[in-house]
């Protein structure tokens, strides 16, 4: 993931979400609730091949754990400080590991 974003800017909250649409459009694994890996995955991708845009953008791609029980693994994507499109309160989720926009903190 940390060569993928290599040269991208960040992404804004509307591109990540714009990419995250289209993904749960198109495949219904992404759109369930057990398809959070693939779909960040897939979100991440499209953003970091806009056209019109040398480098693309990139939004941070996040893996974590639920804070309460029962225990369970999600990822998800952020854009300008929070989660894209996630139905569940972010105090929900503790972020294990992230990959930012290179530059980014």
């Amino acid at each position: 993931m940390t060569r993928l974003r290599k040269g991208a800017r960040p992404a804004t909250y509307a591109e990540a979400r714009a990419a995250r649409e289209a993904v749960v459009a198109v495949s219904l694994r992404c759109a369930g609730d057990e398809g959070c890996l693939p779909r960040s995955l897939a979100t991440v991708l499209p953003c970091r091949a806009v056209p019109g845009r040398a480098r693309g953008t990139w939004p941070t791609w996040t893996v974590g754990v639920r804070a309460r029980l029962p225990f369970g693994a999600h990822a998800w994507v952020e854009a300008e400080g929070r989660m894209v499109e996630e139905r569940a309160d972010p105090s929900y989720f503790r972020p294990l590991f992230s990959v930012p926009a290179e530059g980014a903190t």
